[in-house]
């Protein structure tokens, strides 16, 4: 099925081709929804962002209607693994917390008892994913990691050439100039004001002015979703956060 799939993958031409072939695996490998998408802003369709999913509408609006896409948990748990994963091995990626299972738990209601998810990570570009999920089966889904790692990476590379296009699928001229992206990475790594400003020879009160300014260029509330948003739009790597996470 992979192999079949890969080929077709590489031919397809139009995105109604990719919906139906992806509508195809996913009953394949005995789910009932997917998304392939780009981690970002999707409420106003935009031609360098990937968008393809079947999600139930009440999740659809949950995460991207009411722009909660970056405190979700898979998501963030693509920040931090090494490859395709079970949702039921997210406490073991991620932080997890009463909002992670609270959102689990939503999703489940909706018919998303169990999913995998490959991410989609190219330092530079924005940040991706291929899920498959929702399955009668929950048991056996981890017989299908390695063909959804497979089918997801070939599925994000055509779903971007078809939305790109001629043109190029970096991101836009970086947001974050050297010693601000300095704070974000050590914030990232789990430091506080105090300890980023010992490391950086900077003083606390500097590094407070850096983390604010960066929280407003990437519209973030607080520390985690200000990492987030950073890795997610590429401008700081996976490798500089190490296992550590932010608070």
């Amino acid at each position: 099925m992979t192999s079949a799939v890969v080929e077709a993958l590489r031919t397809t031409a139009t995105q109604e081709e990719l919906s139906h072939l992806m509508a195809a695996v996913t009953r394949e490998m005995k789910f009932r929804y997917y998304a392939l998408i780009h981690h970002d802003d999707l409420r106003i369709q935009r031609p360098d962002l990937v968008d393809l999913k079947d999600y139930p509408p009440a999740i659809a609006e949950r995460l991207f209607g009411k722009h909660r896409y970056r405190r979700d948990p898979v998501i963030r748990g693509c920040i931090f693994a090494d490859g395709a994963f079970l949702w039921s091995d997210l406490p073991q990626i991620i932080r997890f917390d009463r909002q992670d299972r609270a959102s689990l738990e939503i999703g489940e209601r909706e018919g998303l008892n169990e999913g995998i998810t490959v991410p989609y990570v190219r330092l530079g570009h924005r940040m991706g994913s291929c899920t498959f999920a929702g399955t009668k089966r929950p048991d056996r889904a981890h017989h299908f990691l390695g063909a959804a790692q497979m089918v997801g990476i070939f599925a994000f590379q055509a779903a971007s050439r078809l939305v790109s296009g001629a043109q190029s699928m970096a991101s836009t001229s970086l947001k974050l100039h050297p010693r601000p992206r300095d704070c974000v990475v050590l914030a990232g790594r789990g430091y506080s004001n105090k300890e980023i400003a010992r490391a950086l020879s900077l003083t606390p009160r500097t590094v407070d002015g850096y983390l604010t300014e960066a929280r407003r260029l990437f519209d973030a509330h607080d520390r985690t979703e200000l990492v987030v948003g950073a890795v997610l739009a590429g401008e700081v790597g996976l490798h500089e956060l190490a296992r550590r996470q932010p608070e």
